[in-house]
Formats: C-alpha cells, sequence, structure tokens
C-alpha cells in the first residue's frame, strides 16, 4: 500500500510518499497496523515560503531535517 502525509508550517510544506507494511506483536490473534517502511520515504513535493523547491538542490543537513519531519506523521492511503 502507498501512503501520503503531509508536514505544514507557517513557511514550510512537505508532502511524503512511502510504501507501507502490516505489523503485529507476532502472536496469534493480535491486532495488527500499518506503518510506514522507512526506507522508502521521499520527499513527493517540497515547497518553502511559497515556492516549490526540488530537495535535492538543497544542502544534505537541510535536507536531511527536513526528512526527519516524517516522523510523527500520520500516514493516509494514497487514492488514485
Amino acid at each position: 500500500m502507498i501512503a501520503t502525509a503531509t508536514y505544514e508550517s507557517e513557511d514550510l510544506r512537505v508532502s511524503f510518499v512511502c510504501q507501507m507494511e502490516r505489523v503485529d506483536y507476532g502472536v496469534p490473534r493480535s491486532p495488527s497496523w500499518w506503518e510506514p517502511v522507512q526506507e522508502t520515504v521521499e520527499i513527493d513535493e517540497l515547497e518553502i515560503l511559497g515556492v516549490e523547491v526540488d530537495p535535492a538542490a538543497l544542502p544534505k543537513d537541510l535536507r536531511d531535517a527536513i526528512f526527519g519531519l516524517n516522523d510523527e506523521l500520520d500516514w493516509e492511503e494514497e487514492h488514485d
């Protein structure tokens, strides 16, 4: 499953996309839920101060800091 999440602040808007995987506690009849596969998380769109920016054009430290914003976001299934 593909999912998206968006971080928004006054100066920054970042859309992320990733693959999701179903996980559980590993015991019979345990609940299951969807979690992002961190290795697949990508910055889909980046807007800084209202200007579209190519993430690859940013210094690595800044790109890594922006990428880290996805950690606490709620992911939603992508619908076409």
